[in-house]
């Protein structure tokens, strides 16, 4: 499962790529050669300074690569290193296998500088920096969840193909915290349930619903919620809650 910190800190890239293509006015088409076609469009309310673009083989429906530019404002886990107006990365990732020259449309595309960047005297955007990334089995894998605070129970299992939503948990009050995790995952709501249904030992005193399961475990109560953001089908946000 693929994550990074391009638009913020240490999210889902297929998120971040979503939040790119967002601004509907923006979305652009192109055809390209060997039946291949080029999307892009912006990240609201950025005025094209953050944007995203996909390449895709119209053939097959695959995403060949795609591309983020940003202003490294995730790094850090702070805004305020943010790079300039005039000055972008573009982020280029990779399907296994392909060559980086035949993402040479993603580059093509960011050069072409929306005019609300476009400054005088030759001012404007300018890439900066061009960095290329191979999506292998390395970066998709799903790396263990780092808890945010020791007083979050280890008692509690978490789902393994999620990360820390760090907007969300960030939005949360100190004593929350304690007791409620926030996590997002690009899989379903039903592949995260259907952990917890197949625990062992099983949870006990289970109440279930479409989207939450609750129940408790080694004699800890806790509650699992999940959600689909209506702007970004292709995420899951999920809420485990100890109960107080």
């Amino acid at each position: 499962m693929a994550s990074g910190s391009y638009y913020w800190p240490e999210g889902l890239l297929a998120e971040q790529l979503i939040s790119g293509l967002a601004s509907r006015p923006d979305r652009k088409q192109q055809a390209l050669p060997d039946g291949q076609r080029l999307l892009s469009s912006y990240r609201r309310p950025y005025d094209g300074g953050e944007r995203a673009a996909v390449l895709v083989d119209d053939r097959s429906g695959d995403v060949l690569a795609a591309a983020l530019v940003h202003r490294s404002c995730g790094k850090d886990s702070s805004s305020s290193g943010c790079l300039d107006d005039q000055h972008a990365v573009l982020s280029i990732f990779l399907r296994p296998g392909l060559d980086r020259t035949k993402a040479q449309p993603l580059v093509a595309w960011s050069q072409q500088v929306p005019d609300r960047m476009q400054g005088g005297e030759g001012v404007g955007e300018k890439i900066a920096t061009t960095e290329y990334v191979t999506m292998d089995a390395a970066r998709t894998t799903a790396r263990p969840i780092v808890r945010p605070n020791k007083a979050f129970s280890a008692q509690v299992p978490l789902y393994p193909k999620a990360l820390i939503y760090g907007t969300a948990q960030d939005a949360l009050s100190d004593a929350k915290a304690k007791r409620v995790l926030r996590l997002q995952t690009v899989d379903t709501p039903q592949q995260v349930l259907a952990l917890y249904k197949q625990l062992s030992p099983p949870l006990k005193d289970v109440e279930s619903s479409d989207g939450f399961i609750a129940g408790s475990r080694n004699g800890l109560s806790f509650s699992v919620s999940t959600t689909v953001p209506r702007d970004m089908p292709a995420i899951t946000n999920i809420e485990v809650e100890i109960s107080e």
